[in-house]
């Protein structure tokens, strides 16, 4: 007679779950879900609160009759009412003027067609940068005729008065020949954007060339929320 076969091995079971597994994957997700209604509460509380106002950094008084690109002759006192963007301009800058200019392109797309958004760029070189080279540069760059941005020229001393008497900003200064970065790049001068109020109060200061590049962001966003701010409410 054969021998009996051995009792056959009975199937293994699946490992169950190790107990407290679901529990701990449910507390992280509710941390993560708790973080997250934090952050968009905190979003909605910071818009909902009153914002304080922007500083009043200078408050201009003077007044400059110039040349626009157009060949018409403006008065920068006649941009009272407006909010108003100015910076320094060399057409051949090689420091940090195509960053201020590229800047201030982003605005003119953004609010070229508010009624009282307007630029103006100030030749600091004005013997090179005549009406006719600055019409010819503004066409260069895409900005239209019709656009609320003056490229403006006139005698140095006045313009240079005016930024600094006026906009509060660093004397440009001649470079020595020793130190310029090309045949042309005779000045040095101030690279910040200016922002003024339709009362013609400086509000902020920009430095959206910088060499922390994470500086120049924060400066660039900065400006366009606070040009935001004074379009909506001009008493910001």
């Amino acid at each position: 007679m054969s021998s009996p076969l051995p009792d056959a091995p009975a199937p293994a079971m699946p490992a169950a779950p190790a107990s407290g597994s679901g529990s701990v994957w449910r507390i992280w997700l509710g941390i993560v879900l708790a973080i997250v209604g934090m952050i968009v509460l905190g979003q909605r509380l910071n818009q909902a609160l009153p914002q304080p106002p922007l500083p009043v950094l200078a408050q201009t008084t003077g007044d400059i009759e110039l040349t626009e690109r157009s060949g018409q002759k403006v008065k920068l006192s006649a941009l009272r009412g407006k909010v108003t963007v100015m910076a320094c301009l060399y057409t051949v800058c090689p420091h940090g003027c195509a960053a201020i200019v590229q800047q201030m392109q982003k605005l003119n797309e953004a609010y070229r067609a508010h009624p009282v958004f307007q630029q103006v760029s100030l030749a600091v070189a004005p013997d090179r940068d005549t009406a006719s080279f600055l019409k010819s540069y503004a066409d260069g760059i895409g900005v239209k005729p019709g656009d609320p941005w003056w490229f403006v020229t006139g005698e140095q001393q006045p313009i240079w008065d005016y930024l600094t008497k006026e906009l509060k900003l660093d004397t440009p200064k001649p470079i020595p020949p020793e130190k310029r970065l090309n045949p042309l790049d005779f000045y040095e001068h101030d690279l910040r954007i200016v922002l003024l109020d339709p009362q013609g109060r400086v509000r902020g200061y920009y430095a959206v060339f910088h060499p922390q590049p994470e500086i120049a962001t924060h400066m660039a966003e900065k400006l366009t929320r606070d040009v935001q701010r004074l379009l909506n409410d001009p008493s910001s």
